[in-house]
């Protein structure tokens, strides 16, 4: 890793308008680690690099990559610019597997994410109906 790491990460979170605290919430690292990285003081370890790009919704490779010219996605600042329902769902420690699984399907491959959110949408309408037992006297 080279040192303009840490400038690509600063750069990402002010783009989102983001302070280190927001990205350390959203990454588990903590804030002072998160300053250092920024500053070229420190270098993160694999996971922490992965969780960075994960959490600023980057592949790994804008971050290390100078010669990357990745566009980020148009992100929302913070989750109080949602509507009310959704802040209460993103705040809620409970939607963490569902937020990360989003993610995820937001990196894949256009073909690949259509195919699935058919999928998911089907599924979603299928609604399986067990009769109950039959009671016998």
């Amino acid at each position: 890793m080279n040192p303009s790491f840490g400038t690509r990460v600063r750069r990402l979170r002010q783009e989102r308008s983001w302070s280190q605290q927001e990205l350390s919430l959203r990454s588990g690292i903590s804030t002072p680690h998160i300053s250092s990285i920024e500053r070229g003081k420190r270098f993160p370890s694999l996971e922490y690099a992965l969780r960075l790009a994960e959490s600023l919704g980057v592949p790994l490779s804008a971050l290390c990559d100078e010669s990357s010219t990745f566009q980020p996605p148009k992100m929302k600042s913070s989750p109080y610019e949602l509507p009310l329902y959704l802040q209460n769902f993103v705040l809620n420690e409970s939607a963490t597997p569902y937020l990360q699984t989003a993610h995820r399907l937001s990196t894949l491959p256009r073909e690949d994410r259509d195919l699935l959110t058919l999928m998911i949408d089907l599924l979603s309408q299928t609604r399986h109906v067990i009769p109950a037992p039959m009671a016998t006297h």
